[in-house]
């Protein structure tokens, strides 16, 4: 069974676009780097742990999981996740095994998201797709501008509003075992951005994200869709003038050599989650359900550390490749579109108020 969902899954990373093809019989290898096996040690994962890990009980059943990911293995998502594999291991005694797969190995975020859903993926790591496939009615998580802090977004996914997320998502065929809080998404242009009228008619690439197009185009945006392998020669021969995104994102494609200007909308906390199949789950004892859980808020909290740590750094190279950094009047922002997000709760966001996702900033 293992082995016929791991064929499935690589003949169909092998279809979508700008991912490596099947090569053949060859299976992927798990992930493993230096950082990340240097983490998994120093969270207890180390040799001399695990000779002193529980043993699984008797009548437990023995799972060998698949873990997929789009994040790269070396960054804060793919170590914390290699800790958490290691954590997960030791702690049941054995009776957990995970297998990881980062670098969208296994496919899109979107494959991920079906596949887990179906039953053909164990496990996986990834966000924003969620929302559009499979809870529109949440989308307002991930709607630029709105959300004003991270300690905004944490209030609201801790609150009633994050358990009823959950348990859409559980309706739909997985169990959320925690969020990630990854990114904070800010705006790239060779023009100093500082208000809403600066971005009328700008030339944006953005992902296809539903709500992410709908937002900025209520700004007199003119939005672009372009693969992110191509992003890079889209800016140097403006085909897109701006793009939008994490330093992160910035720094790895080098597009300070392309972009003047770094606008601080900080308009996106991103934030992702780890999902497990619900079948799957629900098979395990209440002793590896309780393992999972706590390994996850353990290990995606590092991840959090990591990624906050990382940001300033990724910052840092922009600037040094030449960047300029722009304030930027967020709360204009926020009222241009202000009848967009009234609309936007009225017809679609249906399951809270706009008043209520507010509460929670303060």
């Amino acid at each position: 069974m293992r082995s016929r969902k791991l064929v499935a899954l690589l003949c169909c990373a092998a279809m979508a676009a700008g991912l490596t093809g099947c090569g053949g019989s060859d299976s992927p290898a798990p992930a493993t780097t230096a950082a990340a096996a240097a983490a998994a040690t120093e969270a207890g994962g180390a040799d001399e742990a695990k000779e002193d890990a529980p043993a699984p009980a008797a009548d437990e059943e023995t799972f060998m999981i698949d873990l997929a990911t789009n994040y790269a293995a070396d960054g804060p998502a793919g170590i914390a996740l290699e800790k958490f594999v290691a954590d997960v291991a030791e702690k049941s005694g054995g009776s957990i095994e995970i297998s990881l797969f980062t670098d969208g190995t296994l496919g899109s975020a979107a494959d991920n998201y079906s596949s887990v859903a179906s039953g053909d993926l164990d496990m996986a790591m990834t966000g924003l797709e969620g929302l559009d496939l499979y809870a529109p009615e949440y989308t307002f998580l991930d709607s630029p501008f709105l959300i004003q802090s991270q300690d905004h977004l944490k209030a609201l996914l801790e609150s009633g509003i994050g358990d009823s997320l959950k348990a859409r998502y559980e309706e739909n065929g997985f169990v959320t075992l925690g969020w990630h809080h990854r990114d904070v998404r800010e705006l790239a242009s060779n023009k100093e951005v500082k208000a809403p009228a600066d971005v009328a008619g700008l030339k944006l690439r953005l992902p296809g994200m539903t709500v992410y197009v709908d937002t900025w185009s209520a700004l007199n945006v003119s939005s672009t869709t372009v693969a992110m392998s191509e992003l890079y020669t889209a800016l140097q021969t403006k085909v897109a003038e701006a793009c939008e995104g994490g330093y992160e994102q910035m720094t790895t494609l080098k597009l300070y050599e392309v972009q003047d200007y770094i606008a601080e909308t900080e308009h996106v906390y991103e934030f992702v989650g780890l999902f497990i199949n619900k079948a799957l789950y629900d098979r395990m004892s209440e002793d590896q359900q309780k393992i999972l859980m706590d390994c996850a808020a353990e290990d995606l909290a590092y991840a959090d550390q990591l990624a906050e740590e990382t940001r300033e750094e990724y910052k840092k190279e922009c600037l040094d490749g030449g960047m300029t950094l722009v304030d930027v009047d967020r709360d204009a922002f926020r009222e241009a579109l202000s009848d967009f997000y009234q609309s936007q709760f009225e017809s679609k966001w249906t399951v809270t108020t706009y008043d209520e996702v507010m509460s929670y900033a303060k």
